[in-house]
């Protein structure tokens, strides 16, 4: 490749084709790269979700992030909430859930948090409702 330097530089002036490569490349660059962090934060977030659930390392009037950093994952979802503006005091439950191979979750777990301290927990039930 022939470099021409412009005058009083020592910056060597490129021809315009090697330029429209370069732009014609990075976009692309760029959506490989975009496309390779997203699949590896897919990948991690469902590694997360497949932990199990490990109740023997949380206690009563744990935060809910305690809690989260506890058992190393977020919950699944709330599955309720509930203010008593009389007694100036919310209630909320928290789903966590450990997931099987298929996708499917084997077994789940409801945390009660009154104002923000988890008051207690139970296996999660299709017959009863938080």
């Amino acid at each position: 490749m022939l470099k021409l330097y412009a005058y009083n530089s020592i910056i060597p002036i490129q021809f315009k084709h090697t330029i429209i490569m370069t732009k014609t490349f990075k976009p692309i660059i760029i959506a490989l790269l975009a496309i390779m962090l997203t699949s590896c934060a897919e990948i991690r977030e469902s590694m997360v979700a497949g932990r199990p659930v490990d109740l023997n390392s949380i206690k009563l009037g744990m935060t809910k992030d305690d809690v989260q950093k506890q058992l190393k994952k977020k919950p699944d979802n709330i599955v309720a909430a509930k203010n008593y503006p009389d007694t100036n005091t919310l209630i909320e439950v928290v789903q966590y859930s450990q997931w099987g191979q298929n996708s499917t979750p084997v077994e789940s777990y409801w945390l009660y948090f009154v104002n923000g301290k988890l008051d207690k927990w139970e296996t999660a039930s299709k017959e009863h409702k938080p």
